[in-house]
């Protein structure tokens, strides 16, 4: 008995001494990746707090990005916005709370984010009107956009967009998928950032999304430089999801032209099949929004503007086209 003690005594000590360890490794790296990242970024105020942009370009055409439920703010338009600021000047920034971004004292509400995307437009002194693409959340951002400031638009991008009833009606073989968000609580989290799980688990999405060897190590950089603020904001945005939902609802873009990329790929199992299914009907009923809109399938994951950068670059540029036609 004494030996099952002793055993049990030393396990316990050597987690102690484990855990210990990953929280001076976790602190170490914080300090290492704020040291480290040379910050040459452009910044705004935007009601009393900082946030950060990405400006590049100077043709006559403004397009805005906007960023979906993504601890990588402006970083997951670096493909697209790239090539884009080739035809256009183009705008990429980090939402409150996200990466460079100074956190926000508003609630993270659909409206709040699209009055300081507003403000920071006006602040950036971006010419009007502007082509507004959005991924994922940012399609239901874009939408309280258009509620609120449809005469600063002349176009709308949506990147496999989120849509304000996916999860009302949603099939019950996927309901609960739908409603879980799949974040830890506010404990858990913060046990997973001071044993640096956290920066483990991200860093390794990076490697899987981003495969380009050229521009890994500067992402890197930046997404570890901010890492523990920017999933903190992510949380805070993902908290009002549902709300997202509400507000986005009963919204039209009358005249404004809009092109609706879907992602379609090959489900692995019957639930990723009902998943993709009832997405692209959603996404295809958004076409109803605007009285000058376009359907087009992708063959790729979610993540269209990493993973088939060049369709929403052919997007956005035949949108300018045909604007300039009318």
């Amino acid at each position: 008995m004494k030996r099952i003690f002793l055993i049990l005594k030393w396990l316990l000590t050597l987690l102690v001494l484990l855990f210990l360890l990953a929280i001076s490794y976790e602190q170490y790296a914080r300090y290492s990746a704020k040291k480290s990242f040379v910050d040459n970024g452009t910044y705004v105020k935007v009601d009393g707090h900082k946030m950060h942009y990405v400006k590049r370009g100077k043709a006559s055409a403004t397009v805005v990005f906007e960023s979906g439920l993504d601890f990588s703010g402006h970083i997951s338009w670096y493909k697209v916005q790239e090539e884009v600021s080739k035809f256009a000047t183009t705008i990429s920034y980090d939402r409150a709370g996200i990466l460079r971004s100074e956190k926000s004292n508003k609630p993270r509400t659909c409206e709040n984010i699209a009055d300081e995307l507003h403000t920071l437009l006006e602040n950036t002194k971006a010419k009007k009107p502007y082509i507004l693409v959005a991924h994922s959340l940012g399609g239901l951002t874009a939408r309280c956009y258009a509620k609120e400031y449809a005469n600063t638009l002349s176009g709308i991008v949506f990147v496999d967009a989120s849509h304000p009833e996916q999860v009302e009606r949603a099939p019950k073989s996927i309901k609960e998928i739908m409603q879980s968000s799949g974040f830890p609580s506010d404990w858990v989290k913060s046990l997973l950032d001071y044993t640096g799980l956290t920066r483990l688990v991200i860093n390794s999405e990076i490697d899987e999304f981003v495969n380009d060897s050229k521009n890994i190590k500067a992402i890197k950089s930046e997404i570890n430089a901010f890492l523990i603020e920017s999933t903190q904001g992510l949380i805070e945005e993902d908290k009002m999801f549902e709300e997202m939902l509400r507000a986005s609802k009963d919204v039209t873009f009358g005249d404004i032209p809009l092109t609706v990329l879907s992602a379609t790929y090959e489900p692995s199992n019957d639930e990723e099949r009902v998943l993709s299914t009832f997405f692209r009907k959603l996404q295809k009923e958004s076409l109803a929004l605007s009285t000058k809109s376009r359907f087009v399938s992708v063959n790729s994951g979610h993540i269209i503007q990493l993973e088939k950068p060049d369709v929403v670059i052919d997007s956005v540029k035949q949108m300018i086209e045909d604007l300039k036609k009318n």
